[in-house]
């Protein structure tokens, strides 16, 4: 698959979303343009291009003459998110079952992490080690519009599900010590297409 080069407005959109994931950028953060431009050392143009997307993309939210926040979300929204993912991405994995490779499979075993105590420290950590198997799964497909699209619904997931459970994440953290990803890559290998789907909207449902 083809690496696209990156706009400015595209690196700005791409910083911001990994500030919010890391944690640098919450809720009580206010965003301004001229802030950012400074910060980028750009000018505004790229700037006001990430900000416009970023609200359209509801990660963030305007506030006139004051700035720009962290959109605040509930589960409802975290739920929406996951029946797309559920729409979409068996459907994918049916679609390119048989084209799927010896080098697919090596190199998305190799993106399966272990959940050990430093992935379930914290929701970014877990969430991040999640999205490196399923982005490895939509590579493999060769569409980089399927794969683009999954990285931003996988960051907006990201960003949603560290909101939710940043504050209680020790209460839920344990329940996430299964390792799904495997169980679905065996059965992809060993040919069985309807149990590897199955296995799949199973993952996705867990969030």
């Amino acid at each position: 698959m083809r690496t696209v080069s990156k706009t400015l407005s595209e690196k700005v959109y791409d910083a911001i979303v990994d500030q919010i994931i890391r944690g640098e950028i919450n809720a009580s953060t206010v965003l301004t343009e001229a802030s950012l431009v400074e910060s980028f050392q750009i000018s505004k143009s790229p700037v006001r291009e990430a900000l416009v997307r970023l609200c359209h993309e509801e990660i963030l939210v305007s506030i006139p003459r004051f700035g720009y926040k962290v959109q605040l979300v509930n589960k409802d929204y975290l739920e929406g998110i996951i029946r797309l993912r559920f729409n979409i991405e068996p459907k994918y994995l049916d679609i390119y079952f048989d084209k799927l490779t010896q080098e697919d499979f090596k190199r998305i075993r190799a993106s399966i992490a272990t959940l050990d105590k430093g992935v379930l420290s914290n929701p970014f950590a877990y969430w991040q080690a999640t999205c490196a198997f399923h982005l490895a799964l939509a590579f493999s497909y060769h569409d980089q519009f399927f794969y683009n699209t999954m990285q931003s619904i996988l960051n907006k997931q990201l960003i949603t599900f560290g909101q939710l459970y940043w504050n209680n994440w020790s209460d839920v953290a344990d329940t996430k010590m299964i390792d799904n990803h495997t169980v679905v890559l065996d059965a992809i290998e060993a040919g069985h297409k309807e149990e590897a789907i199955k296995l799949l909207e199973a993952d996705i449902k867990s969030f």
